[in-house]
């Protein structure tokens, strides 16, 4: 077993992972501003190898060049497929019907600005939910990657979109309204559902703790008449529940912790990991190539 953890670092690799057998598993890259999780999961096992989580205090290529000069495994030629998963406020998300894809970065500047000259635009189909998630990234990222894994099947993906996907399985089988958040080191991501129909999503930036409550009761007004008596799961980071949850138990009594997809396997090593965290880095095990 391999497990280091400090302020800057979590590391734990399961004492079994054999380098090679490389051919057979997936390396994933969680990127946003001021974090990245670094993931290695066998596809043909359906097991997690290895989950680390670093701060990035620089350029996110910066970052990644000092990452692929250091790291054990990074570096190797030879991953069959890279997953690549964007965590940033370019977003939207479309009903399916209205969707055209040459208007993908008009869709995105009603959100937040973006720069065609320097951003890369993509879509995810949500087939289940008839929307269609419309996300940019910076350009320079996938261009570091196809540089440096020319031999890889490289895939982008947005972390919402992941985050949708990831609590698909988990949705209330009762045509009634119900919330799932997901509190990460940065932002909240907010799903609301009438039974398995999507009535609203968004992440927001997270600030002021004290102002949560309110920003999550105006969201369930939205599309809930139960207001605070509406189910609320939370999945997130350890340090942000352990302040988030009590916070929010005072006003939402229907308020329970999510727990992680049972659907793939891990060692005893990532027991330190819990059942709320993650849920978008868990539940993207079970994402297709395409």
């Amino acid at each position: 077993m391999s497990t280091f953890k400090n302020q800057e670092l979590i590391k734990i690799k399961d004492e079994r992972m054999d380098i090679d057998h490389i051919d057979q598993c997936r390396l994933s890259f969680f990127i946003g501003e001021h974090d990245c999780q670094i993931i290695v999961f066998d596809e043909q096992k359906q097991k997690l190898l290895l989950f680390e989580n670093h701060l990035i205090s620089s350029s996110p290529i910066e970052f990644l060049d000092k990452l692929h000069d250091q790291h054990e495994l990074v570096p190797a030629g030879f991953w069959p497929t890279i997953h690549i998963h964007i965590r940033n406020n370019q977003f939207c998300l479309v009903p399916s019907f209205l969707f055209d894809e040459d208007s993908a970065y008009n869709y995105i500047r009603l959100n937040t600005d973006s720069n065609p000259d320097l951003d890369n635009y993509a879509i995810q189909q949500h087939k289940s939910l008839a929307a269609t998630y419309v996300f940019g990234y910076p350009a320079a990222i996938q261009d570091w990657f196809f540089s440096k894994y020319k031999k890889a099947s490289i895939h982008v993906f947005h972390e919402g979109s992941t985050f949708l996907k990831s609590i698909e399985k988990q949705l209330l089988k009762v045509a009634k309204p119900a919330l799932y958040l997901n509190c990460n080191s940065d932002n909240l991501m907010l799903a609301g559902f009438n039974g398995q129909k999507l009535m609203i999503y968004n992440q927001f930036k997270i600030g002021d703790l004290k102002q949560m409550p309110k920003l999550i009761l105006m969201s369930i007004q939205q599309f809930s008449q139960e207001g605070q008596d509406t189910p609320i799961t939370l999945w997130g980071v350890k340090d942000r529940i352990k302040s988030l949850e009590p916070l929010l138990k005072k006003y939402f009594k229907n308020l329970s912790l999510g727990k992680r997809s049972t659907q793939f396997k891990m060692s005893h090593q990532f027991d330190e990991i819990e059942l709320y965290e993650h849920i978008e880095i868990f539940g993207s095990f079970s994402d297709t190539n395409s």
